[in-house]
């Protein structure tokens, strides 16, 4: 059971409302989130810009969120973040949660794969860890992988240390 209530989707500021119908069917960690009606809808925002905004190819991001969620724990993420079609294959996603490799995996993928959990591991990523994915992504795409990890961590936490209940 989740430490807060979830917001009433009922009562949700219409802006949040928007939000909420257009989501998959029983969005707890959004209803959380709506708990803090000021950032919720920037959260949101966020979260699309996420998909939609980035140069860093859409692979990668389903790497390091599959990543991120792994290396923090968190079962919500696992059983509710699906990739999106066609971006990782289902051996890949398994291989990634368990800490395994995958050997359709490049080495671009190997390379964003190790930040990604060197970025967790953090506070600062080892040399060589930065130069393999420094190899393969721009400086623009490097700082957007920092964010997606950065976005991934925060719902992480969020459900993990807030119970998120992950079953539908």
């Amino acid at each position: 059971m989740a430490r807060i209530s979830y917001a009433d989707p009922d009562r949700l500021q219409p802006h949040l409302r928007t939000w909420f119908d257009i989501l998959p069917p029983d969005p707890r960690l959004f209803l959380a989130f709506a708990r803090a009606e000021g950032t919720a809808g920037l959260v949101m925002d966020l979260a699309f810009a996420l998909h939609r905004a980035l140069k860093l190819p859409e692979r990668l991001v389903e790497l390091v969120a599959t990543t991120v969620t792994r290396v923090e724990e968190s079962e919500y993420l696992r059983q509710r973040h699906i990739p999106r079609a066609g971006l990782l294959t289902d051996a890949e996603r398994d291989a990634i949660l368990q800490g395994t490799d995958a050997p359709t995996f490049d080495d671009r993928d190997h390379a964003v794969l190790r930040l990604s959990e060197a970025i967790s591991a953090g506070p600062r990523v080892g040399e060589a860890t930065y130069a393999a994915a420094r190899e393969h992504l721009s400086d623009r795409e490097l700082v957007e992988l920092i964010q997606v990890h950065a976005y991934y961590w925060m719902a992480a936490r969020t459900a993990t240390v807030l119970d998120i209940d992950a079953d539908a």
